[in-house]
């Protein structure tokens, strides 16, 4: 069976890796896809943009010829001064005999009132005389393209004006010119059209590949005049791309079309591309899921296998705690196996302090026993059963009141609270005895529990040794109970990571998915050992309730540590720390000591829960026979005027914001800090942090 689902196992770990690498590839080719098709676009907009440059670059050599042309006439003072004499002979005589005939040949010469001095009276310049009239009389020069019979022509136009006492117009000079693919000399491997523009394009007016296109090539030109642009690139079909550049006359009307037509061979290249791209998806995806399957196998699947089995050994016999050894893993699962290993050192050690705890409690006189809520014997050590004088097997799981002959209703108190029972006559298999007895309840993990001592005081009851004797056992008793919760403390700080750690790891076994399971057992395993040393260290020295030395260096850090199991704090905090080397001691009762700055440290993590930068930085420094302690966070501030009030009893600024808070934490630093001789300070900004400074004088000494 075994067999079978490990086989099972790696079948789904393989159709896993084969799906992944399959969507990754597939990905990959359409990533490589998109690519090619934004570079086959790119490329075909800079061609066709390229030849509308073109197009732009030989129509403004055309026209700076023209108005260099016109520039001269207008400057010739003979022209000038026979159109004010109105003298038309001599004005013709005069252009024919110094100016080139080619140059001349498309030359008109309008008056003032626009009879026809020099040239031939064209139609063409009688339907754009209008517009030209109009701008001239602003003393502009100008040009545009313009249509008439179905061709293109652009005018360049030029006034001449005399200036006497006022500025007068005397003259216009038109040229006149076809303006046709042959004048402007394009090449290009792309078809050129130039088309005439009146109302709307005619599929008998475009090209024969572009007619069919004739409604969206309308649209563009449409758009491009209510936007008032002359050029655009559009993307006809999957065959068909055209550039586009709109001539317009004086009214800003287009007269004219220049399209760049473009044959677009995207579909030849996806029918070339798709059986390479098949060919390559199939070689890439069969090599990537070899790869990845022969690295994932050897890598994370062998080693999870054997650290599994490890533990599921650990499972069955716990006290058989063995590290891994031999085996040499780095990253993640080193980091696992180094926590596993920490792990059973923890467990090892936890394991030998609840051996010497029952050892303790099976050699005391005093019965120690842990009843349920249905008053149930759970669990009792030897004493208890020697105190009964009952045989063990007919102890377990019975109700304490039928096995002492007691009435049913004899334990009611312990809802209220502790309850003693003195010198309580007890009948066991109807044998008269008396004891003393103390019992209390304690809810854990919402069940009520109760944990009790038993001490046989039927041979001594009458004598006084006896009864001091009782008094010893009941305060012996009294601290064993308080120590019995916190073995099932310790117990369960372990027993509960310990069973994460199992769980994922047989999470991994079935379901092999993401490595983030991993990372979780390794946090599960640190949060054992540093939750109980910690726990330990602090209650040890906190018991110690004397004025002692202090090393106020060691103290904060051991606060800190406490500090991580906030997720607040371990996850958004950055925490910057500044101790003095060889700080001197202070004297003061450690509890107190750490009593203050935990308040003070909470305090500030508080402060930035909603501040956009989260520091809190500790400093420590001996000036002048002081200890300082500089405690700053980057929270919210507090304002000036509650200042002075933070110190007051029951005064706090976290029950108007979030509810909570007595304040008592600052009050009672302040009262324990001056105890010892010393002073708190603070200094705060809004908006950019507070900072609490403790000091205390350094021990005498030193």
């Amino acid at each position: 069976m075994f067999i079978k689902r490990n086989t099972a196992l790696e079948k789904r770990i393989f159709i896993l890796f084969f799906i992944i690498t399959f969507i990754l590839v597939i990905t990959l080719i359409f990533i490589e896809w998109q690519l090619a098709r934004y570079g086959i676009n790119q490329y075909e907009d800079v061609n066709i943009k390229n030849t509308l440059s073109k197009l732009k670059i030989m129509q403004n050599e055309i026209k700076f010829e023209k108005q260099v042309l016109l520039k001269s006439l207008k400057t010739d003072i003979k022209i000038t001064q026979a159109i004010q004499n109105e003298n038309v002979e001599l004005l013709n005589d005069h252009i024919i005999n110094n100016y080139e005939q080619s140059n001349v040949n498309n030359l008109t010469i309008l008056s003032k009132d626009r009879r026809y001095l020099f040239g031939v009276k064209w139609q063409l310049i009688d339907k754009y005389l209008s517009q030209i009239i109009r701008d001239v009389a602003k003393e502009n020069a100008g040009n545009f393209i313009g249509n008439y019979g179905g061709k293109l022509f652009l005018i360049n136009y030029d006034p001449i004006y005399v200036s006497n006492d006022v500025t007068e117009l005397v003259a216009v000079l038109i040229m006149v010119d076809n303006f046709d693919l042959a004048s402007l000399k394009l090449n290009s491997d792309f078809q050129l059209s130039l088309i005439s523009y009146d109302d709307k394009l005619t599929e008998n007016s475009l090209p024969g590949n572009l007619a069919k296109f004739s409604t969206n090539i309308n649209e563009i030109v449409e758009k491009l005049a209510d936007e008032k642009l002359d050029t655009a690139v559009q993307k006809l079909s999957i065959d068909n791309a055209v550039g586009m550049s709109i001539f317009y006359n004086l009214d800003d009307e287009p007269s004219g079309i220049f399209i760049v037509s473009y044959k677009r061979y995207i579909n030849q290249f996806i029918q070339q591309s798709i059986l390479i791209f098949i060919l390559i998806l199939l070689a890439i995806t069969l090599i990537m899921v070899s790869l990845l399957g022969s690295w994932f196998s050897n890598t994370i699947l062998i080693p999870v296998k054997y650290i599994r089995n490890k533990m599921q050994d650990i499972s069955k016999n716990p006290s058989k705690l063995e590290p891994i050894e031999g085996q040499n893993y780095s990253g993640v699962l080193g980091d696992m196996v180094n926590s596993f290993n920490t792990m059973n050192i923890a467990l090892s050690k936890h394991g030998q302090i609840l051996r010497e705890y029952k050892e303790l409690t099976d050699n005391l006189d005093t019965g120690i026993f842990w009843l349920n809520n249905r008053f149930e014997l759970i669990l009792y050590n030897p004493s208890f059963v020697r105190i009964l004088g009952i045989p063990e097997d007919q102890i377990s799981h019975k109700n304490l009141s039928e096995l002492m002959g007691l009435e049913d209703n004899k334990f009611a108190k312990l809802y209220d609270g502790p309850v003693t029972f003195s010198n309580l006559k007890i009948y066991p298999n109807n044998n008269l005895k008396y004891i003393t007895m103390n019992i209390r309840a304690v809810t854990h993990e919402k069940r009520l529990k109760f944990y009790g001592s038993i001490i046989d005081v039927t041979k001594h009851i009458k004598e006084a040794e006896a009864r001091k004797s009782l008094e010893l056992e009941l305060i012996k008793s009294n601290k064993l109970a308080d120590i019995g919760k916190r073995i099932e403390g310790i117990v369960h700080n372990i027993n509960s990571p310990l069973n994460t750690i199992l769980g994922y790891a047989q999470l991994i076994k079935k379901n092999q998915k993401e490595n983030t399971d991993i990372d979780r057992i390794i946090d599960a395993g640190k949060n054992i050992a540093q939750t109980v040393k910690g726990l330990l260290t602090k209650v040890k020295q906190s018991n110690i309730s004397i004025d002692r030395n202090i090393d106020v260096n060691k103290l904060i850090s051991q606060e800190l540590d406490f500090c991580k199991h906030n997720l607040f704090f371990k996850h958004y905090v950055l925490l910057n720390t500044d101790f003095q080397k060889n700080l001197p001691n202070v004297t003061a009762s450690y509890g107190d000591l750490s009593l203050c700055t935990a308040n003070v440290i909470n305090n500030a993590i508080q402060a930035m829960k909603d501040s956009v930068q989260k520091e809190l930085s500790i400093k420590t420094y001996e000036n002048s026979g002081f200890v300082y302690i500089e405690i700053t966070d980057s929270g919210e501030g507090i304002p000036q005027k509650n200042i002075e009030k933070i110190f007051e009893t029951y005064f706090s600024t976290k029950t108007e914001k979030s509810g909570t808070g007595f304040g008592l934490g600052l009050a009672i630093t302040k009262n324990i800090i001056e105890k010892y001789r010393g002073e708190i300070k603070v200094e705060s900004k809004l908006d950019h942090g507070t900072t609490f400074t403790l000091i205390l004088p350094v021990t005498k000494g030193q």
